[in-house]
Order: C-alpha cells, then structure tokens, then sequence
C-alpha cells in the first residue's frame, strides 16, 4: 500500500495559516520594493528640477523620495544642497531660518552615514558661517581637531571664524598654541587689528592701542618666522603709524617711531623689486629665441 506522505503529514490549517503569512510578506516586500523605486524616482525629478534651479520644488521631491524610502541616505546630501542654494545670508525672516537648519540637519544625517566625505563637511561648515553660529561651527572643528589632531583645515578655519566673530584674542591664542604658527594667519590678525584702528574714528584711545599693539605683536611674530615677508613689513609699517600718530603724544618719540616705519617700508619696497626682477628674468628666459641662462 503506498502512502501519500505530504497529504498525511499536513495539517489543514496550519497550511491555510502558511500561505496567509507568506502571502503578506510577499506583498510587504512588493509595497518595499515599490516604495524604493519610487524613491528613486522622486530622486531623478529632484535632480532635473535642482538643474533648473528650481530648487524649492527640488527639495520638496527629494524630501518626498526620503519618505518613501528612509533608507536611500544618500538622498541627504541631495536635500542639504537644495535647502542650502534657497537659503539667504543676512535674512533673518523664519522661513529662511528654517531653510538653514534643514540643511544643517540634513548634511549631518548624511555625515552620520558617509563621515569620510569632507566636501559635504565643507557645506555644511559654510552653512553654519552664512548663518553667524560661530559657535556650532567651532564645535564641530574642534571635535574634528580632538579625532585628527593637527587636521589642517580645521587649525586654520578656527582663528578664521574668532576673527570673523570679532573674538581676535582667542583667534591670536589659538595660533600660537600650534606647533607651527602661520605667518598668514598671524598677518589676518595684524591686519584686521589695523583695519579696525584705521577706518573707526569713534575708538577711545585704550581700545585703539590695544588694536594697535595686537596687531604689532602678531605681525612681529609672522616676521621672526619669515623675515622676507612683503606683507608683514608693509603692515608692520602701517601699524607703527597708526601708533605714532593717534597713540603717542611725545614727539620725539613719534619721530623714532616713524622713522622704524619708514625702515619696514623701505623693505618691503626692496622685497617688491625682488620679486619684480625675478619675473623679468623668467619672462625673458621664456621668452622665443632666448640664450639658455648658464
């Protein structure tokens, strides 16, 4: 006698519960796999509309394309730029507000999932800065300094941002806790010092020599590194006027502190024709049918 055995091991209901359960899970894979596909072309619309720079409704089809698909995280970036084009430095009406926060939030969601990609930490460093968060942005340079110390970018985009925040001590004190100080970050901080003594003529007097003495101080220690600096020895000179004429009041020592200008001028004039002479010297060594220089 011969025995059917897939009839006589199966039992009715649990084989009607089987095909229940396989059924929903193959249209919950379906519904995903639908879910994706649409994602991805919410995607393709967004980027022929950030193309035309129709950005708003770009930002709207990639935020549609993230709904769909949560996990499609590349999408992020795609979000971060359109919001960050819409948004206006210097408007600080809510809406535009809000468009800074969206891309904030969005390239760090992005950064969550791709941390090697700087070009996007770069957005949103920039979107910070548009926005005046001085103080997020040196956060997040200051943590990446903490997990690469030394980074470059971010040891000269800190004293970048105090100075542009208006906080020049720290930005100076943050130079000379480097290894290496930059003389062109030291010549930023002279010459934002002489700007700031120059063109404001409502300066009390304290204020202005704290200027004028931070900026010699700084430019002084851009010139021990680089003695040949042209800059340096301009600004240096510049500096020294502006101490001797709405600074000092003696004026013998007036005289002895134009004249250490006038020796940091004529140097830097000296630097110039250096430099202007070797010019020639490579312009006419290139030029067609010129003798070799032995």
């Amino acid at each position: 006698m011969r025995v059917n055995l897939l009839q006589s091991s199966v039992n009715p209901r649990s084989a009607g519960r089987t095909s229940a359960a396989l059924l929903v899970m193959v249209v919950a894979l379906t519904a995903l796999g639908c879910s994706k596909l649409q994602a991805r072309i919410e995607l393709k619309e967004g980027n022929r509309l950030y193309q035309e720079e129709n950005y708003k409704k770009a930002l709207e089809q990639f935020q549609k394309g993230l709904q769909l698909d949560p996990g499609f995280k590349e999408m992020w970036r795609s979000v971060g730029l359109s919001a960050m084009a819409l948004y206006r430095p210097g408007d600080s009406s809510p809406e535009n507000i809000r468009m800074a926060q969206t891309a904030i939030d969005a390239f760090e969601k992005y950064l969550q999932a791709f941390p090697r990609d700087e070009k996007v930490r770069e957005y949103q460093l920039t979107t910070l800065l548009n926005a005046e968060r001085y103080d997020d942005a040196l956060a997040k340079l200051r943590a990446t300094l903490a997990q690469k110390p030394g980074d470059e970018m971010a040891s000269k985009a800190i004293p970048t941002i105090l100075m542009k925040a208006g906080r020049l001590p720290e930005a100076l004190q943050f130079i000379r806790s480097q290894p290496k100080p930059d003389p062109e970050l030291l010549h930023a901080i002279a010459v934002t010092c002489w700007d700031k003594s120059f063109r404001n003529k409502e300066l009390d007097l304290v204020a202005r020599g704290k200027f004028i003495d931070m900026g010699l101080d700084a430019e002084g220690q851009a010139l021990k590194i680089n003695p040949n600096y042209f800059e340096g020895n301009v600004y240096y000179g510049l500096l020294l006027r502006e101490r001797a004429g709405k600074i000092e009041t003696d004026p013998e020592k007036q005289q002895a502190i134009i004249a250490e200008a006038v020796e940091y001028q004529n140097k830097a004039k000296a630097l110039r024709q250096q430099q202007l002479d070797k010019e020639k010297q490579q312009a006419a060594a290139s030029a067609p049918g010129a003798a070799p220089v032995h």
